[in-house]
C-alpha cells in the first residue's frame, strides 16, 4: 500500500459487499488498460484491503467509521481528484464527489446519484451481466473503450495450500433462499474426498455453523480463519470452487477459479460470476424461482434442492483437467 495518496488521480469507490467489491477488480484492470493514471481505491476496510499492496491500484485509502458526504468531499477536495468512479447504488459517493468539484463522476443512475455524474447510466434498468452494464456507463466516458476484461486477480499473498488438489466450497449465505442444503455440500464434500481430492471450506465468521457441518472432520475448515485476500488465494489455486449465489463466488471468478455458483431465489442472467471459466447453475421448471425473496416459502426449496450433489459433482469435474 502506497502511504503517498497521489494528486489528479481516479478515485474508484469500494463498496461494503464482497461480491460487489470483487466486480469492481475488473474495472480496475480495464482503466489500467486505458491508461487512466493513477489509481486510488477507497472505501470500507474489509473491501479496500483486497487490493492493498497489488498491482491493481497505486493507493488505497479505508474509511473510518462511515463517513458522510461531506467528509468524504473533504478528502477528495484534499487530493485534488480528477475523476470519481462510484458504482454503489448509492447517493453518497456521487453527492460527495459533486461538492468536491472533482471535474469528472462517473456511476450508475440509482439512488438519485445520476443528477451529480457527468457521464452515468442505468444499472437495475439495463439488461446483462452486471459488469457489462459498468462498461456500459463508461463508455459513455471513454466511447472507444475495449471489452470489459476478467480481473484475473492474483492476491499475492502465500497459503499453506494442501499438496494433493483440492477444492473450495463456500456454503454460506446472506439470504437463506439463496442456500444450496447443508446435507447437499456435505455429501459433495464426502464425494470429492472418496475421490482423492482435499477439500477447503470458507466462509465469515457468522457462518461457522454452517461451514463446520460441512466440513465435519474430513474437510479443511478455514471459516472465519483467512483474510478476505487469503482467501482469495485459496479459490485462485483450487482445482474448482463451488458457492451459492454469494460474495465469494465473485471473488472465485475474479481470480479465474473454475466457479461454479448455484441459483434459486435469485437470476443468473445478471449476477453469473465474471470470469473465464465460471458458470451459474439453476435447476429449471421451478415456477416461483426466481423470486428474490430472502426466505423460501415454498415446501422444500425446490429450486436449490433440487439441484443433486451428483449433477453438481458431474459439472465440477467437467472442469478439471484428469
Amino acid at each position: 500500500m502506497s502511504t503517498v495518496i497521489p494528486s489528479q488521480a481516479t478515485w474508484v469507490r469500494f463498496p461494503r459487499f464482497v461480491g460487489d467489491a470483487a466486480m469492481q477488480l475488473p474495472v480496475l484492470r480495464l482503466l489500467r488498460e486505458i491508461k487512466v493514471g493513477p489509481l486510488v481505491v477507497w472505501g470500507p476496510k474489509t473491501t479496500v484491503g483486497l487490493v492493498q499492496g497489488t498491482w491493481f491500484c497505486d493507493a488505497v485509502l479505508p474509511d473510518e467509521g462511515k463517513p458522510g458526504p461531506f467528509a468524504l468531499a473533504r478528502i477528495l477536495r484534499q487530493h485534488q481528484a480528477a475523476r470519481s468512479i462510484h458504482f454503489p447504488k448509492s447517493l453518497r459517493p456521487a453527492l460527495a464527489a459533486w461538492l468536491a468539484r472533482v471535474p469528472e463522476r462517473i456511476g450508475v443512475d440509482e439512488s438519485l446519484a445520476g443528477w451529480f455524474n457527468t457521464h452515468s447510466g442505468p444499472f437495475w434498468d439495463a439488461e446483462g451481466p452486471f459488469l457489462l452494464r459498468y462498461h456500459a456507463v463508461l463508455a459513455r466516458r471513454w466511447p472507444d473503450l475495449p471489452p470489459m476484461p476478467y480481473a484475473d486477480f492474483d492476491p499475492g499473498v502465500a497459503i499453506p495450500a494442501p499438496t494433493e488438489r483440492y477444492l473450495c466450497l463456500m456454503p454460506g449465505s446472506t439470504w437463506p433462499s439463496k442456500a444450496w442444503p447443508v446435507a447437499h455440500y456435505r455429501a459433495l464434500l464426502l464425494k470429492a474426498r472418496a475421490e482423492g481430492f482435499a477439500v477447503a471450506v470458507l466462509g465469515s465468521p457468522n457462518e461457522a455453523d454452517t461451514c463446520e457441518a460441512v466440513a465435519g472432520t474430513e474437510g479443511i475448515n478455514l471459516c472465519g480463519k483467512t483474510t478476505l485476500k487469503e482467501a482469495a488465494a485459496w479459490m485462485r489455486g483450487a482445482a474448482a470452487v463451488l458457492g451459492n449465489d454469494s460474495g465469494l463466488s465473485h471473488l472465485a471468478a475474479a481470480c479465474g477459479a473454475p466457479a461454479l455458483a448455484l441459483y434459486g431465489a435469485t437470476d443468473p442472467g445478471g449476477s453469473t460470476p465474471w470470469g473465464p471459466r465460471s458458470q451459474g447453475l439453476r435447476k429449471e421448471g421451478i415456477p416461483c424461482a426466481p423470486c428474490f425473496k430472502p426466505e423460501c416459502f415454498t415446501p422444500g426449496h425446490p429450486c436449490l434442492a433440487g439441484i443433486s450433489p451428483e449433477e453438481v459433482w458431474t459439472q465440477l469435474l467437467a472442469w478439471i483437467p484428469v
